[in-house]
């Protein structure tokens, strides 16, 4: 279900194309007619709920023919709808958009997660589109992936820029508890094996090994089980579907993607009018 804050953001997104007006509509003879979605390409669906609101925003009838976190073919009907031709027009562009990249999110979540199986969690990172970060987020969620930090108030992430102002990384965590107590996730973002043994000190909920190869990662993981570190592991940095099956096996918990959201190729949907 989508959130109020969602709701939101989704009528500012219609606002800004419509603007004062769709001045082609508006010399277009009124008339009320019927209309389908159809999905070009095979894809995991994602945004049926967002794409519906748009539409009734507009006053036009959708009915849902796929469900969010279906894997659909080519040629599939995602939407039927009714209403009249100047309101379709006028949500036609930002309901695609929406379903485009949605779905373009979930289909490589989806997919990452397949690789490593279940014993792992594939993550989603903070590099989502701009202004569109709340889609991306439900987008992965709906592709069964842990949209991490939604916002920067989530949790606490100390990344590489925060240590140097830190006397070593188990200071940075003692901070964290200090201010938030075991209020808030404590996630640790450490470079070297020396970083990520004094992190564990302190006991982060989380030590993400960043920018490990594969091998060092794996040594890296071992030897902080023998240490007695029991909070979850995550692996970040540089992983993309090219490497990722080589992380698999690290012993991580977590693995976390930008791939995920960055770079990504929107998938292919059209509006007919029938």
């Amino acid at each position: 279900m989508i959130s109020a804050e969602m709701k939101r953001q989704l009528s500012k997104i219609l606002f800004d194309d419509l603007s004062f007006g769709d001045v082609t509509s508006a010399i277009t003879p009124l008339k009320r007619c019927r209309a389908r979605i159809v999905a070009r390409e095979l894809c995991v669906l994602a945004g049926v709920e967002e794409a519906s609101y748009l539409f009734k925003l507009k006053h036009i009838k959708p009915v849902a023919k796929q469900k969010d976190g279906q894997k659909i073919r080519a040629n599939s009907t995602v939407f039927s709808l009714s209403g009249t031709n100047r309101q379709i027009f006028n949500v036609e562009r930002t309901a695609l958009n929406v379903l485009s990249r949605m779905s373009a999110v979930a289909t490589v979540c989806s997919e990452a997660q397949k690789i490593v199986g279940k014993r792992i969690k594939i993550a989603t990172t903070r590099k989502t589109m701009p202004g569109f970060n709340l889609f991306d987020n439900h987008a992965a969620e709906i592709a069964g992936v842990w949209s991490y930090r939604l916002n920067l108030n989530s949790f606490v992430l100390l990344k590489d820029n925060h240590l140097p102002f830190f006397e070593k990384p188990s200071d940075a965590v003692l901070a964290a508890r200090e201010a938030y107590g075991n209020d808030m996730v404590v996630d640790l973002e450490v470079d070297s094996l020396p970083q990520a043994l004094d992190a564990i000190t302190a006991k982060p909920d989380i030590l993400m090994l960043d920018n490990f190869a594969p091998g060092k990662a794996k040594a890296a993981v071992k030897k902080l089980r023998a240490k007695g570190f029991r909070g979850k592991i995550e692996l970040s940095g540089g992983i993309t579907f090219k490497n990722i099956k080589r992380f698999k096996g690290c012993g991580a918990n977590i693995i976390s993607m930008g791939a995920l959201t960055q770079g990504i190729a929107s998938k292919n949907f059209s509006l007919e009018i029938l």
